[in-house]
């Protein structure tokens, strides 16, 4: 149970990053305040390092070290997603042809 809620906290914080690099590649202020907010590290100042920034937030907020919340993220979590993506393509387009 407490991985399901580590998993959802990840999606959900996730999310957020997701909507969030749009805005910090056309802003710079929105980039520093990002870095600021997630800053674990002394690393580079760019897009890359900021998204590793959040891994490492991200990680430390649920007790993971970057590492896990890689292959939480990367093995568990995408390939979920993908899986579902495709059962629901197929079944979508079943029911427009039918």
């Amino acid at each position: 149970m407490k991985t399901l809620i580590k998993i959802i906290y990840l999606l959900y914080k996730g999310l957020g990053l997701l909507f969030l690099l749009p805005l910090c590649m056309c802003s710079k202020r929105v980039f520093d305040k990002t870095w600021k907010r997630y800053y674990m590290r002394p690393l580079p100042k760019d897009m890359f390092n900021l998204c590793v920034q959040w891994l490492l937030y991200v990680g430390d907020k649920i007790g993971l070290d970057y590492s896990k919340v890689n292959i939480l993220i990367f093995c568990v979590i995408w390939p979920i997603i993908t899986v579902v993506s495709i059962v629901l393509n197929v079944i979508l387009v079943g029911l427009v042809v039918s």
